[in-house]
């Protein structure tokens, strides 16, 4: 089979895709999911907030498909698959005293990939010289940088939390 992706622009749209694709999935069934099964208020309240700002990024992905010409089109996100499979095979694993930690952890997993996937198109865009594409895909990067800072601050306490939890074998 010929390669389906043969220029640098074919790049970002498959690119740009796969993100639409991860942030639908996130708004649409990972954050509510998470959100509904913490019991730690502080990082629910975190994880909503990311939310509200993950359906703002859906919309800075369309409109970078739009600049480009193109009609918003999702494409495969096995990246953010393998993640969310991970979390869900392990949750049942973890002890409830330090389970707001994993889930803590796995957040921090997606916002990783979100970051290296939006530094890896915005290299594109801006070499492609599509400086509203770039511009667009720059705001929502900062808001998965602010978020990921969050989430660390979250992990810190948690992990305090965690080593002074007593165990359920105690």
């Amino acid at each position: 089979m010929p390669p389906q992706i043969e220029t640098a622009r074919d790049l970002l749209l498959e690119r740009l895709g796969a993100l639409l694709t991860a942030e639908e999935t996130l708004v649409r069934r990972v954050l509510p999911q998470l959100v509904r099964q913490i019991e730690d208020e502080e990082l629910k309240r975190v994880v909503a907030a990311h939310l509200e700002e993950s359906r703002g990024h859906v919309g800075n992905l369309q409109r970078a498909f739009l600049a480009l010409g193109e009609e918003p089109a999702g494409k495969p996100s096995p990246g953010l698959d393998g993640l969310v499979a991970e979390r869900e095979s392990k949750a049942p694993d973890v002890w409830p005293g330090i389970r707001a930690g994993f889930d803590c952890a796995a957040a921090m997993g997606t916002e990783h990939y979100e970051i290296n996937a939006y530094e890896a198109a915005i290299r594109l865009a801006d070499a492609l010289g599509a400086e509203e594409v770039g511009g667009l895909l720059r705001a929502t990067l900062e808001q998965e940088v602010a978020a990921l800072g969050k989430l660390g601050e979250q992990a810190d306490r948690l992990a305090t939390l965690a080593v002074e939890q007593p165990t359920a074998a105690l």
